[in-house]
């Protein structure tokens, strides 16, 4: 397994449905025509001038907030069979830096929806940012502990994928539904900062430097029950986008 959700907000295809829907109604600064079919440097270029203004959501499109994007609860729990044998809670967190995201490559996004589509971008930093709960073993140290936590994915390469399937509206109005929805991580590096552990500063300290110096080995073992996790939130934010806007209406034939 490759601790490789976060993080949703998940998300410059947020900032790709932003761009196709703006460009659309005529709205987007100089203008530039909507893009054709599986056109994927222009989708790129109108991604890289987008995304960095609609992070913060946008009412008339139906698009939630980006960054920071709300992760109320994630919960990741290792069997004894991992090396990394914890009971993690994450509540109340929010998922910071999507604003700095780049574009790197699409595929899909032709004039037949009904096939894979996945954005993939790159950031800065992804940060999950709030309170957590732990409780058990990382490799051969116990851990435990309760408060705030702040876990930082360095440089990023984020892929979203996911499958579409038609879904015709009143009116006939052909929508895309997004099915098999997958978020994936591709870390440089992973920094982990849980305060209080063992209710000790020094103790805690030095476990947070032992998680982040361990990250190759710690980081692998929570990836799938992480994105797992943020992949819902971040088809959420994508769907209700889409819900809204016709899938024709986004391209040039």
């Amino acid at each position: 397994m490759y601790f490789k959700n976060f993080f949703v907000n998940i998300f410059i295809l947020f900032g790709l449905v932003i761009a196709w829907s703006t460009v659309a109604n005529g709205a987007f600064p100089d203008d530039p025509k909507p893009c054709k079919y599986g056109d994927e440097q222009c989708i790129g270029k109108v991604i890289g001038l987008i995304a960095r203004e609609k992070y913060g959501g946008d009412d008339s499109l139906n698009l939630s907030a980006m960054d920071p994007i709300p992760v109320k609860k994630l919960h990741i729990k290792q069997g004894s069979d991992s090396p990394v044998n914890i009971d993690l809670l994450f509540t109340n967190n929010v998922g910071i830096g999507l604003k700095t995201a780049t574009f790197l490559k699409t595929k899909g996004f032709g004039k037949d929806l009904a096939t894979k589509h996945e954005v993939i971008f790159k950031t800065d930093k992804l940060a999950l940012v709030g309170d957590y709960k732990i409780s058990g073993k990382v490799l051969v140290l116990p851990i435990h502990g309760s408060g705030k936590s702040n876990v930082t994915l360095v440089e990023p390469k984020i892929t979203i994928s996911w499958m579409g399937t038609p879904n015709v509206k009143d009116g006939g109005a052909t929508h895309m539904k997004l099915d098999k929805f997958t978020v994936d991580l591709e870390p440089k590096n992973v920094i982990f900062n849980f305060e209080n552990l063992f209710n000790d500063k020094f103790l805690s300290d030095n476990m947070n430097k032992f998680l982040t110096d361990s990250w190759k080995e710690t980081y692998p073992e929570i990836h799938t029950a992480l994105t797992k996790g943020l992949a819902p939130i971040a088809r959420n934010v994508i769907q209700g986008v889409f819900d809204k806007h016709p899938y024709e209406k986004l391209f040039l034939e």
